[in-house]
């Protein structure tokens, strides 16, 4: 009882006191004047250690969710929907309150606080993540840069991170080959970084600490924030998995709270091809057609179709259609094709390729709900997630389901322990075709005539319409399960202790059962019956499981000495281990389409497996120092081990060293603080190992040889020619691979400078870093072995790779009364040479010392050649170098085709020996890397609206291709594309043509043997080179909140709905294929030799809108 009427009493003096401060309009002076009540609640409450208070910015309006903690420990919470929080925590303790894009404050508990935060526009005060640990940004010495996730992630159709994050920080590379669904970009941070491994330079992604390959798997919606660790000073204290970079993000935590908070948002949106290629009419096609095969003196037949004949028919159709393209119908005999005696077809209708194929808009959606709440000493936050895409094909399209699933606990289990556990789990499902034909490569091979792509008496002909609609099914399912669990102990004062373990499984399966397809065999037979065109059929079944381990275990320690030296020591150590185990079976000769099943089929079985481990380990420390705020060092040193190298050379010590001059901090500064407000200089240094020179690399292996060309290899030499006593062939296995017993491992020395501006009050920010990556001591083939000993020269460590670059950031905003206004941009560039590589031919088409990485070599294209140019014998008139040297097959050159630079003034055009010493007429006339990539924002806020526009592009990219979209007939005399019907022909011998004088089969080697791609008229060269730069519109995204008087009133905390498009407009576009800049890349199973590069799934712009609801 006696404790009852004490905790009535303390009740009653909160109310007087709280009575006597209202009753007075809470004046300071008042509330001195006041006395016993407001004083005893005061001294109850400090004795009792609760402190009340709430949290509000500039305008007096409640923040919702902002952090309360006590300074140096892990309790604390957030404010609730009102702005209000309730700390267990003694008057006069220290606490830190932040929230994001205001400033962090640090004030003393008291009873009753009310607290206002201002805008931090200078963000200086932001807390980055980094390797094992956070710093303000104010503090960094290394290259680290962070991802702006409401601009980003929030409101953007986006399921895969990675794509998402292309054009947000300067120096990471996201390169989208293609729109193919659940098809990954290639992320690199500051380029390429070795030769090795296929030039593999990946960068290391961490998802809470765990090591994680797929971001596709991750639901954009749980992520709290991202870093990029750049430079070697910021990763390596992750050691040898971290030698091209590192991306760090966080999910979101398990945080105090006072109230339980649900949040739900979605977003539908549907998706159109951003670029397409298309015919010209029937006729025009036709004419092209004939033009090449007189000249090559090939027959003017396709399938038995022949195309002189024909041409009068697709004129009367053209004219009878009014030049307009028909969909997909019933082809009407006599009006569409025509039959000969022997019922061979020739068709002429004009087919509307893109819109029969290609659906105008394919959908998409997603949906994510997650619970964030605290009960008693327990904090959670749990989601779940689900995002439906779709192909862009009308016909069988494919469709991927992901969901998501994760689950965050943590506990204080006494006031100095806290423990917790994390758990997500994620499954992608897609299910498609299993054409048995490649849809892209086929769908474009032909004009727009042949497939074709009707209906005769109801059945299909042979085209991908008829390969899609009858495919049998291929389903492809990954599973990643995910759990861990962690503590954090704080042993004393400034002394932290954190420990983690963490699982990961990952499941691969799929499944593809290839089925008959029949139809009218239109491709040169008979329609009088319906036959099988493809007979064949098979089951194949792949898995792979990847199980792997993680734990982390480090301590921090803070010391001040004498409020001028601060350090933060921190010692660590880390252990992962990995299992992959891969199987396959298939199996011939189903015996029922319908039921792909093992034991229902009864032809050849095939069954392949592997299985691998790996393992790595790690001591690590770092040391800061900070001397007022002025001077900063920065000390890191990793021990690591990897099994991926010899047993006498598996560990290596790896340092860093970063510092940092506060310039403004100086009191000399202060005459111009008021212009500078922030100025600081950095530099930092290096050392880091690389373990990802791909498997086996240091042990002498032994493989089967093959009883086929072409099934693991295209060398004769690996394939089997003898013959066993029953006549079968024998299995044979080839030589050990022969391994350097001083290889070491490869280090990468990374050099960074950089500098740091605010202005106009700090909210003006400009970085700028300069950088060198060197890569040592880079694997690279050794010199030549006899032929006779039977082996491929080993690996050493002859290499030696170095990127230059830098990076140019620039952040400004600022508030005008009640519009807030934001801009911000990234730009950088990087080079890369090969500065040693121990091949002393120097081909053009090999790594030599001196050549820059991704350098194209080709021909400089003068103009067409004119009759003048040649004598009546055809040769060359004198002046007019010779390109003889270049003719090959049935092609000579003559008026109409390309004439090259003589640039070596010999008289000829040829490309020399072909090396770098000697290359004849040939130039570096391009280089396929990235260059000036570059993204930028501008946007705002005014009262309950928001807008942003995001830009991206690159500002210098070249790519050659053997591509029939880019170039005429490259594989044969197959289409001509509504791009290229300006070409050079006798009756119009036109210099400004966009293309010489027809010619069918250019897309193999010509007569220079370091020229792979291309010959005849389109040998590599300047005037035919893709130029991919671009700058476009990539995302517009509108919003409106609606205000919290009436959704209060609904008991909702936050409600917003927005629109969003993406890769809306190409403001830039250099190169004239008609393709979207972005897409390099062809189809998978089709051979780039048959011209097929942008035969792909295209990209696609992006219109959505959406809702964002807090409960």
């Amino acid at each position: 009882m006696a404790n009852t009427g004490k905790r009535r009493t303390h009740y009653e003096r909160i109310i007087a006191a709280w009575a006597v401060i209202a009753l007075t309009g809470g004046m300071p002076h008042v509330m001195k004047a006041d006395g016993a009540a407001l004083r005893a609640a005061t001294a109850e409450m400090q004795a009792d250690g609760i402190v009340h208070g709430v949290i509000v910015d500039d305008k007096g309006e409640a923040i919702i969710g902002a952090s309360v903690l006590e300074k140096g420990t892990s309790n604390g919470t957030i404010t609730d929907a009102d702005g209000k929080f309730t700390l267990r925590a003694k008057a006069g303790t220290r606490l830190v309150i932040s929230y994001i894009g205001y400033r962090t404050q640090e004030v003393t508990a008291s009873a009753t606080m009310r607290i206002v935060l201002h805008e931090d526009s200078e963000l200086l005060n932001e807390v980055v993540v980094v390797g094992y640990g956070t710093q303000k940004k104010v503090n960094l010495t290394g290259a680290v840069a962070t991802v702006d996730i409401n601009k980003t992630l929030e409101a953007r159709p986006y399921s895969d991170v990675s794509k998402a994050l292309q054009g947000a920080v300067s120096g990471l590379s996201v390169v989208n080959s293609s729109g193919q669904l659940g098809a990954a970009p290639t992320m690199t941070i500051r380029g390429v970084g070795t030769l090795s491994n296929s030039a593999q330079s990946a960068p290391f992604i961490l998802v809470d600490g765990v090591p994680m390959d797929d971001l596709s798997l991750l639901n954009t919606q749980d992520i709290q924030s991202v870093s990029v660790l750049k430079d070697a000073a910021s990763t390596s204290i992750y050691g040898a998995r971290a030698a091209f970079g590192v991306i760090l993000i966080t999910t979101k935590s398990a945080s105090k709270t006072d109230r339980t908070t649900v949040n739900y948002t979605n977003n539908i949106a549907w998706e159109t091809p951003t670029i397409l290629p298309n015919y010209p009419d029937v006729p025009t096609q036709l004419r092209a057609l004939i033009e090449a095969n007189d000249r090559a003196g090939e027959e003017n037949e396709i399938f038995g179709m022949y195309l002189k004949q024909m041409l009068p028919d697709a004129e009367k159709w053209r004219d009878r259609n009014n030049g307009r393209k028909t969909g997909y119908r019933e082809m009407v005999l006599g009006e569409d094709f025509t039959l000969d005696k022997n019922g061979v077809g020739s068709y002429f209708a004009d087919w509307d390729m893109v819109n029969i194929m290609f659906r105008k808009w394919r959908p998409s959606q997603s949906h994510n709900v997650s619970v964030q709440g605290t009960s008693g000493k327990t904090s959670y936050y749990m989601s779940v997630g689900y995002n439906h895409d779709e192909g862009v094909m009308k016909f069988n399209p494919e469709k991927l389901n992901k969901w998501t699933t994760m689950l965050n606990v943590t506990t204080d289990l006494t006031d100095w322990l806290q423990v917790g556990a994390r758990f997500s789990y994620s499954n992608k499902d897609m299910k498609g075709p299993a054409s048995q034909r490649t849809t892209y490569q086929y769908m474009w091979r032909w004009g727009s005539f042949f497939g074709p792509y009707g209906t005769y008496k109801g059945t299909d002909f042979r085209n991908d319409i008829a390969y899609r609609k009858q495919a049998g099914d291929q389903t492809d399912n990954d599973s990643y399960t995910r759990l861990g669990g962690f503590l954090k102990a704080t042993l004393a004062k400034g002394l932290t202790l954190n420990a983690d373990y963490t699982f990961n499984l990952r499941n691969r399966k799929r499944k593809i059962a290839k089925v008959p397809v029949k139809g009218w065999q239109s491709w040169g037979g008979k329609i009088n019956d319906i036959v099988y065109y493809t007979t064949s059929s098979d089951l194949e079944e792949k898995s792979n499981m990847d199980r792997d381990y993680v734990f982390n275990l480090y301590g921090n320690y803070l010391l001040d000495v004498q409020d001028a030296h601060h350090f933060n020591f921190m010692l660590g150590a880390n252990a992962e281990s990995g299992t992959l185990e891969m199987h396959s079976s298939k199996r011939n000769d189903l015996l029922a389409a319908g039921l792909p099943e093992f034991n229902l089929a009864n032809g050849d079985q095939f069954v392949d497996g592997s299985h691998s481990h790996w393992a790595t380990a790690g001591y690590f420390g770092r040391v800061n120092y900070d001397y007022k705020g002025i001077w900063l060092l920065e000390l890191n040193g990793r021990y690591d081990g990897s099994s991926r190298f010899p047993a006498n050379s598996r560990w290596a010590f790896f340092p860093s060293i970063s510092g940092g001059w506060r310039i403004s901090e100086q009191s000399f500064f202060e005459p111009i603080r008021r212009t500078i407000n922030n100025m600081k200089l950095r530099a930092s240094y290096g050392e880091i190992g690389n373990q990802a020179v791909g498997d086996n690399m240091f042990i002498s292996t032994i493989s089967k040889r093959n009883d086929e060309k072409g099934k693991t290899s295209d060398k004769e030499d690996d394939v089997i020619h003898w013959l066993g006593q029953g006549g079968d062939l024998v299995v044979a296995y080839g030589m050990p691979k022969l391994v350097s017993s001083k290889l070491r491992w490869e280090r990468i020395q990374t050099l960074d400078v950089g500098a740091d501006f605010g202005f106009l009050d700090n909210s003006l920010n400009i970085s700028f870093d300069w950088y060198q990556r060197t890569t040592r001591d880079m694997l690279a083939p050794g010199r030549t072995v006899p032929q006779v000993l039977g082996a491929n020269p080993p690996y050493v460590n002859a290499g030696v790779l170095r990127t230059r670059g830098w990076e140019l950031n620039i952040d400004w905003r600022h508030r005008f009364n009640e519009v807030t206004v934001y801009a911000n941009a990234n730009l950088g560039d990087y080079t890369t040479t090969i500065v040693e590589w121990d091949n002393d031919t120097k081909l053009l088409n090999s790594n030599y010392s001196g050549k820059r990485y991704g350098d194209i070599w080709g021909f400089e294209t003068d103009r067409y050649f004119t009759k003048e140019d040649f004598n009546a014998d055809r040769t060359y008139k004198s002046g007019v170098a010779s390109q003889k040297g270049l003719e090959s097959g049935k092609f000579t050159y003559g008026p109409g085709d390309i004439k090259f630079k003589d640039l070596n003034g010999d008289g000829k055009i040829d490309g020399g020996k072909g090396t770098a010493d000697d290359h004849g007429d040939l130039k570096v006339i391009g280089n396929t890397t990235p260059r000036y990539q570059y993204g930028f924002h501008l946007g705002g806020e005014w009262r309950n609206f928001d807008v942003d526009l995001f830009f991206q592009g690159v500002g210098k990219r070249d790519v050659w291709t053997q591509s029939a979209f880019v170039m005429p007939f490259m594989r044969g005399a197959d289409a001509l594309y509504a791009n290229q019907t300006s070409y050079w022909t006798e009756k119009n011998p036109d210099q400004n043509a966009d293309f010489p004088r027809l010619f069918p089969g250019n897309a193999s080697r010509g007569t220079i043997s370091v020229l792979e791609q291309g010959r005849n008229n389109f040998y590599p060269q300047t005037k035919y080179l893709v130029n991919m730069a671009y700058l476009r519109f990539k995302n517009l995204t509108v919003g409106y909140t609606l205000p919290q008087a009436l959704t209060r009133k609904a008991h909702i905390q936050k409600v917003r709905v927005y629109f969003s498009g993406s890769n809306i407009m190409e403001i830039i576009k250099r190169s004239k294929a008609p393709v979207d800049p972005e897409v390099n890349d062809k189809e998978e199973g089709a051979a780039l030799g048959n011209a097929t590069w942008g035969r792909i799934d295209p990209m696609y712009r992006t219109f959505s809108f959406g809702l964002q609801l807090t409960l």
